[in-house]
């Protein structure tokens, strides 16, 4: 209960500051206050969009500006007052200093655009505009039913009125069947080609079909991919952008409901950062987001008038974005969390999926010619699309920044003339004060450790961008793998990640024997400690990510849906008992002793639910007072999965003592 008081406390703090009240948005303040209450920090973000909180923006700008000055400073202090005079050592050292002073165009470009991230938003809709009709479409292929049941459930129960199309190019009998039951459109092709965009561009098809033989057009499509489920606002709150007849797509943010995922770093997730800052920062005139694939909605005579979804290349939002840019269609970012979905689970999963967004970059960088894209295109979006495309590439650079150091330091030669105690002091504070500004100007949507652990991703990731640049080969959407593994393992770190490690290490080495005077090779401690801070970042950076990679909550796991730790109080046949865990599959309950069959059927009471049938597994004792079962759901109990989904994602009000009001209990971070 301390607990439940905290969060309610916290969430009313969080309310205070994006309430109704004083209308503005204080992210920082948000994330921390549902993050101590164990509470998902895009939670914070359920209400509608907002200007960012003074005290926000002020923060950010001086964080922006105390980086800039920071790197300035000391980049005037090595050249004024550290360079060798002449000859090798020079060049050497100039080498040294550019490679350090490479990070001060990307800070200037970043504290330009995140100058101002206010966000604003129409009032929700109990209808779509004009009298347009809405379809949901969700997209599948073989994920499992905990995945996908509580997707479909959701999107059904939405308002305002709407049709739900299940994109199935799995063509799985058991799909059809749950989607009659839960009064969604079921839709396979026989021709699988194209992968996901092929398969929207099918639905497409068929409506301009059902259109032509007198149907009602469907004017709005909202996209939900299959493991993304809609909350109750998804549509209400979005619907009333369409009003303006200029305006083809807009995209909401995707929070991930998976605490403890790949990439979760305790506060937003690895792409909260992009969701809660950058896409913010597009809502200006001249730019605006790309479409991202999923929790968004598009305009039907836009994507009709551009030929349907983008198929000649992997990347089709990003890609299709561009063209409807290029038809003169508007793009708007909704920043409000609309739905909460799967983020990848393991290191395996993460990188194929960020390999996939990589080379797809690849392919619209080259197929759209981005970089003569200026005759077309407002400056902020050609900024914006040449950066987000060449930011794949990013790998690369961090190759080089191993090399550079690793090379100077076996030169030998002298690259600072100044003591190690003074260079190690005007690195550190410079460093210290780079990283205090960076979080405040991304608004604290980061954590340093985890962001430098998967920071070491974007080396096999590059490399592999760099390579279809050269061979140009045919590419195939992979699908990121959802739901269970056969045996459980741990993750595998790349090979070059290896073989970085190995080289980090013997340079350091090597550099502190040239310190003992071992080696015939050596610079002096001053340019020792000029290189090697920048090699042994490196070598922490590289460590982390291997950690993380090998860590064992990051295997894979043999169970298909998340589990939630929730406790509330519950009633199993008739008696009161506690919820322990919850997931998509079923439950772990605690009753009195007498109060459950060893085996059979048993019907479970959530807070503000009907009662929900669900199979004993086994019944174990755990006190002299009570018993503890494990529940789950029947294949095929179609009802049960919809209750259990609406219960989780849609939750009652009032059906978590002491929770914020609105929070559906997903947010749980607590999870098992």
């Amino acid at each position: 209960m301390v607990q439940r008081r905290r969060a309610a406390e916290d969430g009313r703090a969080a309310e205070e500051v994006s309430g109704e009240r004083t209308r503005v948005r204080d992210t920082p303040r948000e994330v921390r206050a549902y993050s101590d209450a164990g509470i998902a920090a895009w939670a914070a973000q359920l209400g509608s969009p907002a200007p960012e909180a003074p005290r926000s923006r002020r923060m950010a700008r001086t964080g922006g500006i105390a980086s800039i000055a920071a790197l300035l400073l000391y980049l005037t202090w090595r050249i004024a007052f550290t360079m060798p005079l002449g000859g090798w050592d020079h060049v050497i050292a100039w080498t040294l200093v550019t490679f350090e002073a490479v990070p001060l165009v990307g800070l200037v470009l970043k504290s330009i655009t995140l100058w101002n991230i206010d966000s604003h938003a129409p009032e929700p809709a109990a209808e779509p505009p004009n009298g347009m009709r809405v379809a949901v479409l969700i997209p599948t292929y073989n994920e499992p039913v905990e995945v996908l049941a509580p997707t479909i459930a959701a999107a059904c129960a939405l308002q305002p009125s709407h049709e739900t199309w299940v994109l199935d190019d799995g063509s799985r009998p058991w799909v059809e069947e749950m989607c009659a039951s839960f009064g969604a459109r079921f839709v396979t092709r026989t021709e699988h080609d194209h992968a996901k965009a092929g398969n929207m561009n099918h639905a497409l098809d068929l409506m301009a079909a059902e259109e032509a033989a007198g149907k009602d057009p469907i004017d709005i499509i909202a996209v939900l991919d299959c493991d993304h489920v809609p909350l109750p606002t998804f549509l209400t709150a979005t619907l009333g952008w369409f009003a303006d007849e200029e305006i083809a797509l807009v995209q909401g943010p995707q929070a991930f409901y998976n605490s403890g995922a790949f990439d979760d770093d305790g506060i937003s997730g690895e792409q909260g950062l992009f969701f809660n800052v950058l896409m913010p920062s597009r809502n200006v005139p001249g730019a605006g987001p790309f479409w991202c694939g999923s929790t968004s909605l598009l305009r039907v005579k836009a994507l009709r008038e551009v030929g349907g979804v983008a198929t000649e290349t992997i990347t089709e939002d990003m890609h299709t974005t561009l063209k409807l840019i290029r038809f003169g269609w508007k793009t708007v970012y909704h920043h409000q969390t609309l739905a909460v979905g799967l983020a990848p689970a393991t290191a395996d999963q993460y990188l194929l999926q960020r390999r996939r967004w990589g080379m797809g970059a690849m392919q619209i960088l080259t197929y759209e010619r981005l970089w003569a894209a200026k005759s077309w295109m407002t400056w902020r979006n050609f900024h914006e699309y040449i950066n987000g495309t060449l930011w794949w590439l990013e790998g690369i650079a961090t190759l080089i920044a191993f090399i550079i150091p690793m090379a100077v330091m076996i030169s030998g030669a002298q690259t600072s003339t100044a003591g190690p105690l003074e260079f190690t002091l005007a690195f550190g504070a410079m460093f210290w004060v780079r990283l205090w500004g960076a979080k405040r100007l991304m608004r604290h949507q980061i954590h340093w450790p985890t962001a430098f652990a998967l920071r070491i991703f974007r080396v096999p990731v590059g490399m592999a961008c760099l390579w279809w640049l050269v061979s140009r080969k045919t590419l195939e959407f992979q699908v990121t793998p959802k739901g269970a593994a056969e045996l459980r393992l741990r993750g595998r770190a790349p090979r070059v990640l290896l073989v970085l490690i190995f080289l980090v290490g013997g340079i350091i080495l090597y550099a502190i024997a040239g310190v003992l005077g071992w080696v015939p090779w050596r610079t002096s401690p001053g340019s020792t400690i000029a290189a090697g801070v920048w090699l042994v970042l490196a070598g922490v950076v590289l460590v982390l990510g291997t950690l993380r990679i090998r860590a064992a909550e990051f295997a894979t796991s043999r169970r298909n849906a998340h589990r939630a730790t929730i406790n509330v109080p519950i009633v199993v046949e008739g008696v009161a008992g506690e919820l322990l865990d919850i997931s998509m599959g079923g439950a772990a309950v605690r009753v009195e002793a007498e109060g459950l069959p060893e085996a059979g059927r048993v019907h479970m009471a959530l807070p503000g639910a009907k009662p929900i049938g669900l199979d004993i597994v086994r019944v174990w004792s755990t006190s002299r007072q009570g018993r503890t079962a494990s529940l789950q759901v029947r294949d095929g109990d179609w009802d049960a999965y919809r209750n259990l989904a609406l219960w989780l994602f849609h939750t009652p009000d009032n059906a978590l003592p002491g929770f914020p009001a609105g929070v559906p209990a997903i947010a749980i971070r607590e999870s098992a």
